[in-house]
């Protein structure tokens, strides 16, 4: 792709300043700028040079030709009402979020009079570590990104966010909001829901004796996933609430199922049960 003139990244957590390491790696762009309200995020990516130059005031943002929302998903809508105050040229516009919904449709009806041109994007990539001290160099190679909605944006902006992604090795594939946000509801959003219900049930004995002697088994991914970053999942979980609540009904359904089977101690229709699952993903 064409280098870049300046790129800003807004939010500098592990998310934000793996996108910067991957730019600098890359070569994508002259000047990478960084933007976070917490000073030790841009600290930290100004030593490590993930970043030529940090922002605390969105007001210097400086006409950008990209600009990427990493911030939890409810700041999508203040942070871009204050991007359009202090642009007058063509821009383009994307974000990282996991989940759509009602935030973009929002953001459309907010630049739809302005320079910037929006596309949102979804990179499936991601740790449970949280800051800009657990940046990942190579977190986005080999990794699939999602571009909604692209007939909502000109013909250039997705070709430029595109090969934006690509130049990052990624592969990229488009949906529509709506498909996006129901896949994952039953994908990543609830498997992060359940992870966080099973670490929430689990009893306190076990919590306070015994996990440290349980992590190698398939306890270990639970562990993980409930360490994600907080806000960032209750924003999804909120956003996304109408798919995910399909997705919770369907997950009660099946645990009725399974305690009846195990209830009755029905050994044989318990292995063919799980003899269908295992040929699901065969």
């Amino acid at each position: 792709m064409k280098i870049l003139n300046k790129i800003l990244v807004i939010g500098l957590g592990m998310m934000g300043a793996s996108l910067c390491a991957s730019i600098r790696k890359n070569k994508l762009s002259k000047n990478i700028v960084g933007y976070d309200i917490n000073k030790k995020n841009l600290k930290y990516a100004m030593k490590e040079k993930l970043v030529d130059d940090t922002l605390f005031d969105i007001s210097k943002i400086d006409n950008p030709d990209l600009i990427i929302l990493c911030t939890p998903i409810s700041t999508y809508l203040d942070i871009s009402s204050e991007i359009v105050k202090y642009t007058s040229k063509k821009i383009i516009l994307t974000d990282i979020g996991s989940s759509k919904g009602k935030i973009s449709k929002d953001l459309y009806k907010l630049i739809s009079k302005t320079n910037i041109d929006y596309l949102s994007s979804h990179p499936m990539a991601g740790s449970e570590k949280s800051g800009a001290s657990n940046n990942l160099q190579d977190m986005f190679h080999n990794k699939v990104v999602f571009l909604i909605d692209k007939r909502k944006c000109s013909k250039s902006t997705y070709n430029r966010l595109s090969s934006f992604w690509k130049s990052l090795g990624c592969h990229v594939h488009d949906l529509n909001q709506n498909e996006h946000d129901i896949l994952m509801s039953e994908t990543s959003h609830i498997s992060h829901l359940m992870s966080y219900i099973f670490m929430y049930s689990l009893p306190k004995r076990i919590m306070d004796n015994n996990l440290s002697l349980l992590l190698g088994g398939g306890i270990k991914e639970h562990v993980r996933l409930s360490q994600s970053n907080s806000k960032m999942w209750t924003d999804i979980f909120i956003n996304n609430k109408n798919n995910l609540k399909k997705s919770i009904s369907r997950i009660e359904k099946n645990l009725k199922i399974f305690r009846k089977l195990i209830d009755d101690s029905n050994d044989k229709k318990i292995i063919s049960t799980l003899e269908k699952i295992n040929n699901k993903t065969k």
